[in-house]
């Protein structure tokens, strides 16, 4: 037997997400690649507080960390300057960065994999205030990168959009869900709800124009409530929306575990997913998974992901938004059809694919 390879993966995106699709992918990608033959993969952590590494090896236990590195900052440091001194060490054949801070770029004479998640920076720049940081940390690094992963054709066709001549150093990995089975909570839940996941507070997500549109569908005694999972509490801003369009008792936010997360999707009446720009969208495979319908943005990559399984709308018009979430509510054989179709639609992105395509990113940097 040949002596396995060994990927070191950069930590900093653990620090920046406690949660979310982007360390989601690479703690799954991580502990499949450690199950592998050929490979074996380190992810130097002195401490981390993200969900999907809870379990991971880390220097300083969660405790400790909280007592010795209370700032973020102070945190993020430490980490990267641990993964330095194992870029010094050289014990490792490929270096996969997690996301585009370029912090090791003086140190690396090792082949260099960058994942690319999106290209939002560059096409809602007003949108953020570091934008321009950001764009350069991402441009130096896919220039250094040996091969660069993208995560939809969306994506891949961004990158060639802005920077036309590293297209033939870019391979096109979707995502996948592992096949982790994972028993659903019992919590007590209203009876009909519909189901938001994650961030609502970044503008491209496009969270409040969606309660404009939706308030009349949620207002009404009967009607379903409208469920947040995660993204934290709701702000004084959403607050005051809600009060203003009287739907302040229909909306509740919740930062479920895995158990009950899985419950939340298999009993909504259906997901929304309303955001102007995605660069994949794994939110929507996890509502495939689970049998729950979607309604989502017709926008970047999600038409790409959802097929036609997916009930589209425009997610610049509030009418064409209400409209689309209206059917799914009052059409049960939709809804039914929209579940059938999602499972089908869920095999065109499974985990192994995933794993197997990364795999052979790193074949062709290993002798």
């Amino acid at each position: 037997m040949t002596n396995k390879h060994t990927i070191l993966y950069d930590p900093q995106m653990f620090d920046l997400q406690k949660y979310g699709g982007i360390t989601r992918y690479f703690a799954n990608l991580i502990t499949a690649v450690n199950q592998t033959e050929a490979y074996t993969a380190i992810l130097p952590l002195v401490c981390s507080y993200n969900y999907y590494v809870r379990n991971f090896p880390q220097l300083v236990s969660t405790q400790m960390g909280k007592l010795l590195l209370k700032k973020p900052s102070k945190k993020y440091h430490w980490n990267l300057k641990y993964c330095i001194k194992k870029i010094k060490e050289t014990n490792f054949d490929i270096f996969h960065a997690t996301y585009y801070d370029p912090y090791f770029l003086p140190y690396l004479n090792k082949p260099l994999i960058v994942t690319v998640h999106d290209m939002i920076h560059e096409n809602h720049s007003e949108l953020f205030n570091d934008s321009d940081r950001v764009i350069a940390n991402k441009r130096a690094c896919m220039e250094a990168a040996d091969l660069i992963i993208a995560i939809s054709n969306y994506t891949r066709d961004g990158i060639v959009g802005y920077y036309p001549h590293l297209k033939d150093k870019i391979r096109v990995i979707y995502h996948g869900l592992p096949d982790r089975q994972i028993e659903p909570a019992q919590e007590n839940l209203p009876e009909n709800y519909m189901l938001y996941v994650g961030d609502r507070n970044t503008p491209y997500k496009n969270f409040l124009p969606t309660i404009n549109a939706i308030a009349g569908l949620i207002s009404k005694q009967n009607s379903p409530y409208l469920i947040c999972a995660g993204g934290g509490k709701f702000t004084q801003k959403e607050i005051e929306v809600f009060s203003t369009l009287g739907i302040t008792n229909k909306i509740i936010q919740i930062n479920p575990s895995d158990p009950l997360m899985k419950q939340l999707y298999q009993q909504a009446l259906l997901f929304i997913y309303p955001s102007l720009e995605e660069g994949f969208g794994l939110p929507m495979l996890e509502a495939f998974k689970n049998g729950c319908p979607v309604a989502s943005s017709n926008t970047s990559c999600l038409p790409e992901v959802g097929g036609n399984a997916v009930s589209y709308f425009d997610p610049n018009r509030e009418q064409a938004i209400t409209q689309a979430i209206s059917e799914l509510i009052e059409n049960p054989g939709l809804r039914n059809k929209r579940s059938i179709d999602g499972y089908e639609q869920l095999k065109e992105f499974t985990f192994e694919s995933c794993l197997n395509k990364t795999l052979n990113c790193y074949n062709e940097l290993t002798p």
